[in-house]
């Protein structure tokens, strides 16, 4: 088996499709990279070749693909080689003779309806007839009952003439309206069939035409590469938060969605972090220019373009088998391979996956790895009296956790979900897993004083008092980072001052000012108090806003 050449361009112009030298490939798709928002498909197709110049065609290929991303390599016994591609457009062409054999199957179906429609007319009309007949010989022999007496036996026919015509006609129209439902599910069959071969008729698709020369005959094998849009996935995670272990087990799933019109069967799947329609320019800086300012003429107001909306998706179940004396074995979770590139990271899927070629989204579980969590307790009172369980991990796996969203869970317990940031490699993840309903926190304002301080000029003084009580409900040592705020002052009159009496804070928030925080270690069933006291001074007179 010798390699064939590998394709490095496309040829700009082609010769017609169909030729005596062609050789129509047998294809099916083997492996799919998908990136954010396209793929590279790569089929593997199987031909036979006659010895000298000819052309390999790989019909029936997606429209949407880009032609200069055709890439083709191969191998075989024929002593062969690829001087060239070219990607042309057919458009489908259904055999006449097909089309008008279904047209005819359509019409004769048609026209057996409109007589059932007729047969239905007519034995109502029948019945309508009857009915008529029925009640002017009953008028008319109520009349003449004077001149001639009307028998039991006369009666008796005439009921029995009107029955039998009413059954009759009732049993005609039963039977058309049978058939006529029956009817049209032939019909709706006969009008799908002849839509498709219209369809086909107008379906544009393309062909990959490879030209190769042979110096002997025989069988090849080409693998051909292409890009398509409209494919893209989207991480998803999943959080579960072990406290026993002080472990964090993260599952990472992926959706996968395209609309390229063919199915991806049975593939080779990977996921790729790359984002090849971002472009390769690197920024360049251009002069900044100081000048006059001059008076701008007034145009009309235009309507802003709107941003282009983002591209936007049914696990497969398996029935479990416990047999009476077997012992129960765990299942396996076969994890993606993963490769790690100098700009990306490619996931692929641990087993050959299909996804459909109309957009349904397909799910792929791909990794589930323990991260070793520093378990904390965070509350703000302020803003609500719960303490909230958070968890601080390393991204240790070798690769980025992209940016999705995670179901957060607290073991087997389902708590909502959370916004995940990307995390490099070696980077810190933190996440929040919900109020822990054993650690009782209370705020109280204790005092909240009005004063007038001075002799020659009045201030205005507000003294507060805030008492904080935590108490947990572990058995064990617990901690928590309390945070409070202390009033910030913008203004040069207004004067804020933290009182004695006040619990030395741990730390205070550079990025927020004002904001103090207390890591408390909070032992069994006691009790930590935290006050806060301070007081703010300003002119009497002065209008102060944002006092509690």
């Amino acid at each position: 088996m010798r390699p064939f050449a590998l394709l490095a361009a496309l040829a700009v112009a082609a010769p017609p499709l169909a030729s005596a030298e062609d050789a129509r490939a047998i294809s099916r798709i083997e492996a799919v990279t998908v990136y954010r928002s396209s793929a590279r498909v790569t089929r593997v197709a199987e031909a036979r070749v006659a010895a000298g110049d000819g052309r390999v065609l790989l019909e029936g290929l997606p429209e949407s693909l880009d032609d200069d991303s055709v890439r083709v390599s191969g191998k075989g016994t024929a002593k062969a080689r690829i001087f060239g591609v070219s990607v042309e457009p057919v458009t489908g062409e259904a055999p006449v003779a097909e089309v008008r054999a279904a047209e005819v199957r359509l019409e004769g179906l048609l026209v057996e309806d409109r007589a059932l429609e007729d047969a239905i007319r007519i034995a109502r009309e029948r019945s309508k007839f009857v009915e008529a007949l029925r009640s002017t010989y009953s008028e008319e022999r109520a009349k003449n009952l004077a001149v001639r007496g009307l028998s039991a036996r006369e009666w008796a026919e005439m009921a029995r003439f009107v029955e039998a015509e009413l059954s009759a006609s009732a049993a005609a129209v039963r039977k058309a309206e049978g058939s006529r439902r029956d009817l049209s599910r032939r019909i709706a069959a006969a009008r799908a069939e002849l839509e498709k071969l219209q369809a086909k008729r107008s379906r544009t698709t393309k062909t990959v035409a490879i030209e190769v020369s042979a110096d002997q005959a025989g069988a090849v094998e080409l693998t051909a590469s292409y890009v398509v849009p409209g494919a893209s996935w989207h991480p998803i995670w999943d959080a579960r938060l072990v406290p026993e272990a002080s472990t964090i087990e993260m599952a990472f799933l992926a959706t996968v969605s395209q609309t390229s019109g063919e199915d991806w069967k049975g593939v080779r799947l990977a996921l790729s972090t790359a984002e090849p329609g971002r472009g390769i320019l690197v920024p360049r800086l251009e002069p900044w220019w100081l000048g006059r300012l001059e008076p701008m003429p007034l145009a009309r107001k235009r309507a802003l373009p709107s941003s282009a909306a983002p591209m936007a998706a049914a696990e497969a179940r398996a029935d479990l088998v416990r047999e009476e004396e077997a012992p129960s074995i765990g299942m396996e979770e076969p994890a993606a391979s993963v490769e790690q590139g100098l700009l990306a990271a490619t996931f692929t899927a641990p087993r050959r996956e299909s996804v459909d070629g109309a957009g349904r989204a397909r799910k792929v579980s791909l990794a589930r790895f323990p991260l070793k969590a520093e378990i904390a307790r965070a509350a703000a009172p302020r803003i609500d009296p719960a303490a909230f369980l958070t968890a601080k991990a390393v991204n240790d796996t070798g690769f980025p956790h992209l940016a999705g969203t995670a179901g957060v869970y607290v073991g087997d317990e389902f708590v909502g979900r959370a916004p995940l940031s990307f995390t490099p490699v070696g980077g810190e993840l933190t996440l929040a897993f919900g109020a822990d309903d054993r650690i009782e926190i209370e705020r109280k304002v204790l005092e909240r004083r009005h004063e007038t301080a001075g002799i020659v000029s009045k201030d205005d003084v507000w003294r507060y008092r805030v008492r904080i009580a935590v108490k947990s409900r572990y058995p064990t040592p617990v901690t928590l980072a309390l945070q409070d705020l202390v009033p910030v002052s913008r203004e040069e009159k207004i004067e804020v001052k933290v009182l004695e009496g006040t619990t030395p804070a741990t730390r205070e928030d550079p990025e927020r000012p004002g904001v103090r925080i207390w890591e408390l270690r909070l032992e069994p069933r006691k009790e930590a108090v935290v006050e806060l006291r301070y007081e703010v001074r300003f002119p009497r007179g002065f209008p102060v806003g944002g006092l509690e």
